[in-house]
């Protein structure tokens, strides 16, 4: 599968390499953005490119393949864990309102016989939500960087 990932994200690079340079400049790369369904702005594609990491002497203004190769995979990968991460969500979620509270959280853990104090649950409630509630997003962000809890 991912053989085929990067053939595909190499046969798109090449199309959109209008001048056959290996680089594509950043009108290249919004045509190859648009064509994977993410409508860029111009900020966007200067932030894009900014991110990329830099070869001694390379146009700043261009990406190669292996960046854009790098990039686009790494933001699969992150679409593929919220995947993974709104299953996680659901579960929890059993009202479906799209929203965790404490006694969602806690009746879940209790499901599973994991005995886990209702303060702790509501000390992450209260530092990652708002009014007492978790947001998708919030959740996410939980899971991806625990760094965001003090």
């Amino acid at each position: 599968k991912q053989w085929y990932q990067r053939r595909v994200r190499g046969e798109l690079f090449e199309q959109m390499d209008t001048n056959h340079d290996d680089r594509i400049a950043p009108k290249e790369l919004d045509s190859i953005l648009r064509a994977l369904g993410i409508n860029a702005t111009e900020a966007d594609l200067i932030e894009f490119i900014g991110e990329l990491p830099k070869e001694e002497g390379q146009d700043k203004d261009c990406v190669t393949f292996e960046q854009f190769s790098g990039k686009v995979k790494a933001n699969l990968d992150l679409a593929n864990e919220t995947d993974t991460l709104q299953g996680a969500f659901n579960a929890f979620d059993h009202t479906a309102d799209g929203f965790l509270t404490v006694s969602k959280i806690r009746s879940v853990m209790s499901s599973l016989g994991i005995s886990f104090p209702e303060s702790d649950i509501q000390m992450i409630v209260n530092q990652v939500g708002t009014d007492g509630r978790i947001s998708f997003d919030q959740f996410q962000t939980l899971m991806l960087n625990t760094d965001d809890i003090a």
